[in-house]
């Protein structure tokens, strides 16, 4: 092999590393549109949630490996660290443990968001949309020229 073919082998590689590093260490900003509950004999209903107010928005860090609720301000700043971080087939899967709860949330590319809460007893389905963080810095050219109209 000559050396710049070499060089150039080297350069893509190193590229293409750096492109997954980027998109491994991306955030999201997801908004919750439903939540059920469903309880071993059967009820199903809202998320108990005790005394909390429910989340409505919160941001994922898959470099930091933590969940971080946004709104309401009751909650804002309460985080879960999440375990394990996998990205398969269009779509980032992430996993990790909440006062003896499991948590799973699945961000597919076309902004779908679910998660599923386990615990003794229950099961939490929850469904929304997830933004990657990036894309809210500024609006596409249609959209602000409609907003002005």
């Amino acid at each position: 092999m000559t050396q710049t073919t070499k060089f150039f082998l080297a350069t893509l590689l190193a590229n293409l590393a750096f492109c997954a590093a980027a998109e491994a260490e991306q955030a999201w900003l997801c908004s919750i549109d439903s939540a059920v509950a469903v309880d071993e004999d059967g009820t199903v209903g809202p998320p108990n949630l005790g005394e909390k107010e429910r989340p409505t928005f919160f941001r994922v860090d898959s470099a930091k490996k933590e969940l971080t609720l946004l709104a309401p301000a009751s909650r804002r700043g309460e985080v879960t660290k999440i375990g394990m971080v996998h990205e398969s087939q269009g779509m980032r899967i992430f996993s990790g443990l909440e006062h003896g709860r499991s948590l799973n949330l699945i961000i597919a590319d076309d902004g779908r968001m679910s998660l599923s809460v386990l615990g003794d007893g229950v099961v939490w389905s929850v469904f929304g949309h997830a933004l990657p963080e990036g894309e809210t810095k500024a609006a596409p050219k249609s959209e602000t020229a409609s907003a002005g109209e």
